[in-house]
């Protein structure tokens, strides 16, 4: 190689090492979210992503949720949740947000959510679902979606003061029933649940008021559970365990990957800037950089490549609440972009039913099926009703509120029980999650 090729080689990898280098140098710390207002200051809360949009809500007292709009780099209010929610991780579920596993009141004696909530990202409004079975009422637990069904996995029943529990559960919102899964190997509070592939991995939190501690009974095993047999294992200790011990950590899985952050601990008053990385194949940790500000009581976002993280607390316990918003930019190969939430439309495969020459007092049934026919998100039934009761009901096979998922039916079964031959006219109303601004659904019905 002669000199003037050497010259060329010599600039051309400097010239690559100083691109590379940047492009390091752009991915070695979090850096704050320039956005045109602010969201107001809140712990105890989530942060969730649905569609193109980021959601706060949740907190210690009543919040209303904000959302993040990254097109126009604005926050804007919706509406006030129906009850005080707070220690709850949410999840996105078919365009909806479903909040359960939380707490409500005041410290140290929170009781559980009694309910589970969900929020309708594009009508902007709260329905009570529902009830949690009264003896899997709990706080401060792990919540998941794992194969279009959402499971939720230890917490606390009495606030900040004892019942610390190992309860897994699964929660099917298409029947909306609950089922019992093996218990955890421990129980734990004030962590996150993430599920790599078919492995949940439970990492992080305490058991609060163990002994009478606030914040030092953190715990440092890793749990995993494998959906393809069943089973619990905690990892060996030392290489296992979180690196950093503390609770009030969040959780997002990332490719292979769960990327935890920040949180509180009896080690130090400030709340913990740490992010440290579990990879669920190698069962290995690493580390990412850390927060500019530490934080715990909030929830972390996946979006495009990014991880965002905003509100929480500045130091362990209520004070300073925060509102300040971070990013992070990783490295990986993820092409994926966020879809907008188009909103669900119900239709159905009859407009009108007719029951012919029907005996009086004897009864004939006929099904309609409901269809959620377009858009991505998930039609929520809030009644179906018959307006002639006398004549005419209507027995649909599930608890409402029910989720009807994008392309999906549900049968409906109505029945006819004349008191007489003479012609009978009647209406089947089924209502959706809105504020009005929707006509019911409407079948008619004819008999005799």
């Amino acid at each position: 190689m002669d000199r003037q090729h050497i010259l060329h080689f010599i600039l051309f990898v400097t010239i690559f090492t100083i691109s590379s280098t940047s492009q390091l140098i752009a991915q070695t710390s979090w850096e704050q979210v320039k956005t045109e207002n602010e969201p107001s200051k809140r712990h105890e809360n989530a942060f969730v992503k649905v569609g193109t949009k980021f959601y706060l809500l949740g907190g210690r007292g009543m919040k209303p949720v904000e959302i993040y709009d990254p097109a126009t780099a604005t926050w804007s209010e919706g509406q006030m949740p129906p009850v005080e929610m707070s220690h709850f991780q949410s999840v996105a579920y078919h365009g909806m947000i479903y909040v359960m596993g939380g707490l409500q009141s005041g410290w140290p004696s929170e009781t559980p959510l009694s309910h589970i909530y969900i929020y309708d990202t594009v009508e902007d409004l709260w329905v009570v679902g529902p009830e949690i079975p009264k003896d899997r009422q709990r706080g401060a637990a792990g919540v998941f979606v794992y194969e279009d069904k959402i499971y939720m996995v230890c917490g606390i029943i009495n606030g900040h003061t004892s019942g610390w529990v190992s309860w897994f559960d699964v929660y099917d919102p298409k029947t909306n029933t609950w089922s019992k899964l093996p218990n955890a190997p421990r129980a734990r509070d004030h962590f996150q649940a993430a599920v790599v592939g078919d492995q949940l991995v439970v990492t992080g939190g305490r058991k609060s008021g163990y002994q009478g501690q606030g914040f030092e009974a953190t715990i440092a095993e890793t749990d995993m559970y494998d959906f393809s047999t069943g089973k619990w294992i905690t990892l060996p200790s030392s290489s296992g365990d979180i690196p950093t011990q503390r609770a009030g950590c969040t959780a997002v899985v990332v490719g292979d990957e769960v990327i935890v952050i920040g949180g509180e601990s009896g080690s130090q008053e400030k709340a913990h800037s740490e992010v440290e990385v579990f990879n669920a194949k190698t069962k290995k940790w690493r580390k990412l950089p850390s927060l500019n500000t530490g934080r715990h009581g909030t929830q972390v976002i996946y979006s495009e490549g990014n991880l965002y993280i905003a509100a929480g607390c500045g130091n362990r316990g209520g004070a300073p609440e925060l509102n300040s918003f971070e990013t992070y930019v990783l490295k990986t190969d993820d092409t994926n972009k966020d879809v907008a939430i188009v909103d669900g439309k119900l239709s159905t495969n009859a407009e009108s039913i007719t029951f012919e020459k029907v005996k009086p007092y004897f009864s004939n049934k006929k099904s309609i099926t409901l269809k959620n026919a377009e858009g991505n998100q998930g039609v929520l039934l809030t009644y179906v009703i018959s307006t002639d009761q006398s004549s005419f009901t209507v027995d649909f096979p599930y608890e409402l509120p029910y989720m009807i998922n994008p392309g999906e039916t549900v049968d409906v079964e109505l029945t006819f029980t004349p008191k007489d031959t003479n012609s009978t006219e009647g209406e089947i109303l089924i209502k959706s999650s809105d504020r009005g601004n929707k006509q019911p659904l409407s079948i008619k019905l004819k008999g005799n």
